[in-house]
């Protein structure tokens, strides 16, 4: 383990002042371009990479300097969510609840309730959001990202043009990111 790593995690670990800012200095930015690449999808990384430094600030006894590189295992952490979110995403829209799958249900029992309060009002903004777009952005838009479909399989299921289903997308993100950031102070 380098000499940084091994400085992040012992001030983690023993509650250092700044220590989890200090961290999520050092290392944001690697675990957010993994979590992104797996899952595809901003918010969701946004939300694995705040878990991991959540667990690590909880649970920083959990790595051992023994098994390999601190790097590594918060990388490791990262892959396993993001893959975790990905197959609960998958199931979701198996069971026929593509809209449902915004509302991340997860397991938040670390939080506390105001932590709680806030989650919960942004999937209920991001929900609200999704279900004011036009039903053809919305269906274009479950299909990508519920279901896993890149822009030629919808075209074929939808028997839609390419370019049509990628304008719907387009406009149907363009949306989303007005609606929700009328709704940021």
């Amino acid at each position: 383990m380098s000499p940084i790593e091994t400085i992040h995690w012992e001030r983690i670990r023993d509650r250092a002042p700044d220590s989890l800012a200090a961290l999520y200095d050092g290392f944001a930015g690697a675990l957010f371009s993994l979590a992104l690449e797996i899952l595809g999808d901003r918010w969701e990384a946004e939300e694995v990479v705040q878990d991991v430094f959540a667990y690590v600030w909880k649970k920083p006894e959990s790595y051992s300097p023994e098994k390999g590189k601190f790097s590594s295992w918060l990388m490791v952490i990262t892959r396993n969510r993001s893959i975790d979110r990905m197959r609960s995403r998958k199931r979701k829209v198996v069971h026929g609840e593509p809209i449902e799958a915004l509302s991340n249900r997860q397991d938040h029992s670390f939080e506390d309730g105001a932590e709680h309060a806030v989650r919960s009002d942004e999937r209920s903004s991001i929900k609200d959001a999704f279900g004011q777009l036009p039903p053809d952005q919305r269906e274009v838009l479950e299909l990508a990202y519920f279901s896993g479909l890149n822009h030629q399989e919808i075209s074929e299921q939808l028997n839609l043009s390419l370019g049509t289903v990628k304008s719907r997308i387009r406009l149907g993100m363009e949306k989303l990111r007005r609606a929700l950031a009328s709704l940021r102070p």
